[in-house]
């Protein structure tokens, strides 16, 4: 009876023991998970400035800052792909994390030309997710559509009501955009957002040939055609969408080119597809883009047509015709209309350079906000000689910026950052030769941290809603 009395004891610590471990184990797996997750596979960031916007938002006004989750595991499985928009440890800084677009691979000689990338004398076209993704609404769109009658004007048996235009069955005109489109900076931006342009910006008076317009169409029973003209300094290029007569059979889709020196269209492309709802008395979603030297059309979310013009080569730098205009012979309406443009890219700010050779292991990088990006264009790497001792920075003299690189102090001494982020003191009598500057654009690989693939953040009362997946 002793025996028996004296072990019960111990096996209520065996069980209290047991509970205990099993709490401690469970807490130390999922610490583990969350720290393999971290460093391995997702990472939430902060976006910390506006290069990448409108596509991420950072420090644009109204307090609004995206915050993104980074895939980490994709950059250790395989190598980045073009237009893939990549978390980075900055290489001339390495305590900075930046965020921007890959548009440049390993041993391509890059070029920026004719508002358009391209690698080794090829078009670098954007996949047509990446184009839904960064094409910008010059207009503002509300409820699916914009005020048509402010953008557009309406020529002879055409008439506008708000956000929906009629085509009278014996209309002559069609709808024009009143002004050459532009690469104005303030371009996909919802005017609630209250963003101004920096006192810093390239603004050009640049035109912006690269286009797309969508449109809900309503065709009446006598419907015979839709035209839609995209007006660049090349010449007009008219897509016409021709419905089958009576309502059976196949519609037509003809795609010319009008040069602008009065000789005669030239037919890109002709197809012949089941009409679905383009034929009298139906209605349907036309998206129609001009871009990257390549034509797309949908209908119904259906690929229509597909023109790539890959002999013509780059378009002017400073184009100055960019216009689009609609028309519906037969009669019938158009509604949630919306006209985006592209991203118009830039050469490098100071030095106008547009070429590069981009080594092996090495990646181009560039921000949505082509206007507005400290990006691979203007990288540059500030090397200070002092007596026995080389520095290498990144060369920021932005005056304006907390993070300029190099600062000066009161006593005239410089404060400059090195590339892993130690900060060095020193004043001109302690230098053996000039600083010097150097172009440094490119990131290797192994300073790549992850792929961005979605804004999680914010979310309303914090801010606007703004979950979307990143393309």
């Amino acid at each position: 009876m002793a025996a028996a009395t004296a072990a019960a004891p111990a096996a209520r610590r065996t069980w209290s023991d047991l509970w205990w471990c099993d709490q401690i184990e469970t807490l130390a797996v999922a610490v583990a998970m969350a720290l393999v997750l971290k460093f391995f596979v997702i990472e939430a960031y902060q976006i910390p400035t506006g290069s990448m916007q409108p596509t991420m938002l950072g420090d644009a006004g109204a307090g609004l800052r995206d915050r993104v989750l980074a895939d980490k595991l994709c950059t250790m499985l395989r190598e980045p792909r073009r237009y893939e928009v990549m978390i980075f440890r900055f290489p001339w800084d390495e305590r900075r994390l930046y965020v921007k677009r890959i548009v440049g691979l390993p041993g391509e000689t890059f070029e920026i030309a004719g508002g358009d990338l391209w690698a080794d004398g090829r078009i670098a076209r954007k996949p047509d997710h990446v184009n839904d993704s960064v094409f910008k609404s010059i207009f503002p769109v509300h409820d699916g559509g914009m005020d048509i009658g402010r953008a557009f004007s309406a020529g002879p048996g055409v008439k506008v009501y708000g956000q929906r235009a009629d085509f009278a069955a014996d209309a002559e005109g069609e709808l024009r955009l009143r002004e050459t489109v532009r690469s104005d900076y303030l371009h996909g931006y919802d005017p609630d957002w209250r963003i101004q342009p920096p006192p810093t910006v390239d603004s050009p008076d640049i035109a912006v040939p690269d286009l797309e317009v969508a449109a809900a169409v309503s065709l009446g029973p006598e419907a015979r055609e839709l035209a839609l003209t995209f007006s660049s300094d090349e010449g007009d290029l008219v897509l016409s969408l021709s419905p089958p007569a009576g309502g059976g059979g196949e519609a037509t889709a003809v795609l010319r080119m009008q040069p602008l020196d009065g000789s005669a269209p030239r037919e890109l492309a002709r197809r012949a597809l089941p009409a679905g709802e383009l034929r009298p008395g139906g209605a349907c979603r036309v998206v129609a883009r001009d871009a990257d030297r390549q034509f797309v059309l949908f209908v119904d979310g259906d690929e229509w047509l597909r023109v790539a013009d890959d002999a013509s080569g780059p378009r002017t730098d400073h184009p100055r015709r960019a216009l689009v205009s609609l028309a519906l012979r037969g009669g019938g309406s158009v509604e949630d209309l919306v006209v985006r443009r592209d991203i118009f890219y830039l050469p490098a700010r100071e030095t106008r350079q547009k070429r590069w050779e981009i080594p092996d292991d090495s990646y181009f990088a560039m921000g949505d906000n082509t206007q507005g990006s400290y990006d691979s264009r203007s990288w540059r790497m500030l090397v200070y000689e002092l007596k026995g001792q080389t520095i290498r920075g990144f060369d920021f003299e932005n005056r304006t910026a907390p993070d300029c690189n190099p600062r000066r102090l009161p006593d005239g001494r410089t404060v400059f950052a090195d590339v892993h982020g130690n900060e060095h003191v020193f004043s001109e009598s302690d230098l053996s030769a000039p600083p010097r500057r150097e172009p440094a654009p490119f990131i290797h690989r192994r300073y790549l941290l992850g792929k961005a693939v979605a804004v999680f953040w914010p979310i309303p009362p914090f801010g606007p809603f703004r979950w979307k997946l990143i393309r």
